[in-house]
């Protein structure tokens, strides 16, 4: 199936629609892990020209998703081992539990208001998984980041460089497993906390959420490891 960038339907640069759609190929597997990809091909099977799907693969590649050999060409990141898994997590704790600190003491009232309304868009989302897991991942994406860019901090970028990878894994290793309920009752807890200005209990909610996920994804590691056996 050939998708192509709409023309006028989103108020988005081609560029963030062409890496919109190449993120979801990814992230869905539908461009696997060490496959080679070539902008040429990219470009005709979008509909575009090579400049926006150009600028595209350099933003997945400080995503993590992309990597470039010189003298080989570029690929699709390979897949993610469960000590680098464990290494993103033990990073992300304590990096977006701060961030979520500051959240509380600089989100404004427009912001919160628009986190609760995601908030709630996650918890819809994970009770109609079944109508597709791409509308899940990005309600999970779209909140967090709703909070990180609230946070005000140069350290967003961190998280940018490894947020691509990361949600391959979610998909791959949680999502794909069943729709995680438990997920939106702890949004809400941090977004009760930002609401209260609660800079603590933000931090520990945050701290909470990403240590839930990593046992998720951690079992979802040992299982595959059973099923391949010895």
């Amino acid at each position: 199936m050939t998708s192509r960038v709409p023309a006028s339907t989103l108020p988005l640069s081609y560029p963030e629609h062409v890496r919109q759609l190449l993120e979801i190929e990814i992230v869905e597997g539908r461009l696997a892990a060490g496959e080679r990809v070539s902008e040429d091909q990219l470009a005709r099977r979008l509909g575009v020209s090579r400049t926006p799907v150009r600028e595209a693969m350099r933003v997945l590649e400080g995503h993590g998703l992309i990597v470039r050999r010189r003298g080989k060409g570029t690929y699709v990141a390979g897949a993610t081992s469960t000590a680098e898994a464990r290494a993103l997590y033990l990073l992300r704790a304590p990096l977006e539990s701060f961030l979520a600190a500051q959240a509380a003491e600089t989100i404004t009232g427009d912001e919160l208001e628009e986190l609760e309304r995601l908030s709630a868009a996650f918890r819809v989302a994970v009770a109609e998984a079944d109508a597709g897991l791409p509308r899940l991942i990005e309600a999970d994406s779209t909140l967090h980041w709703c909070i990180y860019d609230a946070a005000r901090s140069d350290l967003v970028s961190v998280v940018r460089s490894y947020w691509g990878r990361l949600l391959r894994e979610l998909y791959t290793r949680v999502y794909l497993e069943g729709p995680p309920e438990h997920f939106a009752d702890q949004h809400d807890e941090i977004v009760a906390a930002l609401r209260e200005r609660d800079a603590d209990g933000a931090r520990s909610a945050m701290e909470r959420h990403i240590v839930d996920g990593w046992e998720v994804v951690r079992a979802s590691f040992e299982a595959a490891d059973d099923a391949n056996g010895p």
